[in-house]
């Protein structure tokens, strides 16, 4: 189960973030690909997951420094029953200086948002400036974890010297060809529609049709870049949006069955146990406390 502690706040300052601890544990929580307009880092402390960052795969391994570019198409999967412990920060460029129009933004910040540069997904101990670069983000997230007075100011300016390091030990360099960056905005296209027309009866042929693939190419094509197959991904985002349905209104169960898609109130409920290990009213009472 996902346990998350945010230490959010809205101060004077409006420099906001994200700072939280997930568990994942008896393989949950399985996060599908997706992406968001922040800056995340995560440091793994405990554990294996295997992570999916635009086209890289990879199976994080305790002190692993990762870092998801904004906008970059991410997933973080379970690896069979291994517990999985990590600390993520996530900020918006914006609050570093992003949206300003002058030198500094136009020459580090806009291409790292906007992907034109390429930022390495994972540092590990073994390679150049890790102990520097880790030694500055641990105190990023005691930072966020204390929040002494004034401490917003010194967050600010060691997320700067976070920026430095990455660029001076060369982590952020490399270029997105035109072809890959193309391949990518239409697979996040692609995601996207996902997202918003999850409840219809898609199917594999109409997708496919749909983006101006081949039945086989789109099907390989989606299980490279996402670690899962289309009909898989969708299964997982229905499920999903009922648990947030489950969770914050109160519809019945046979109402939510309909609203994401689902035909068959018993496949629903097989579905969903199979994933959550509990039936949907089993996880509305855990974490409602409904009865």
């Amino acid at each position: 189960m996902t346990s998350s502690s945010y230490h959010l706040k809205d101060n004077p300052s409006g420099f906001p973030y994200k700072f939280f601890q997930t568990h994942i544990k008896d393989g949950f929580p399985d996060v599908i690909y997706h992406w968001h307009p922040e800056l995340e880092i995560i440091f793994v402390e405990k554990g294996s997951a295997r992570f999916h960052i635009n086209y890289e795969i990879f199976n994080s391994q305790p002190g692993d420094l990762i870092f998801i570019q904004p906008t970059s198409m991410h997933s973080i999967h379970p690896i069979d029953q291994e517990e999985h412990i990590s600390q993520t920060f996530k900020i918006h460029l914006d609050n570093l200086g992003r949206s300003t129009i002058e030198q500094f933004s136009q020459r580090y910040l806009q291409p790292l948002h906007n992907g034109h540069f390429e930022l390495l997904s994972r540092i590990q101990p073994h390679m150049e400036g890790y102990q520097e670069i880790k030694n500055l983000v641990q105190a990023i997230f005691k930072l966020c974890h204390d929040q002494p007075l004034y401490y917003d100011i010194l967050l600010k300016a060691k997320l700067h010297e976070l920026l430095y390091l990455l660029y001076s030990k060369r982590y952020v360099v490399r270029h997105y060809t035109d072809d890959v960056y193309r391949k990518y905005e239409k697979l996040k296209d692609l995601i996207a529609y996902l997202n918003q027309h999850y409840m219809e009866p898609l199917t594999i042929d109409f997708l496919a049709d749909y983006f101006g693939y081949s039945r086989a190419h789109f099907m390989t094509i989606f299980k490279q870049h996402t670690g899962s197959s289309c009909l898989d991904f969708l299964l997982q985002l229905r499920l999903s949006k009922a648990c947030e349905a489950l969770v914050q209104t109160d519809q019945s169960i046979a109402q939510i069955t309909e609203s994401i898609g689902f035909k068959n109130q018993a496949n629903f409920n097989r579905q969903f146990k199979q994933r959550y290990q509990m039936t949907p009213l089993q996880y509305r009472k855990q974490f409602t406390d409904k009865d």
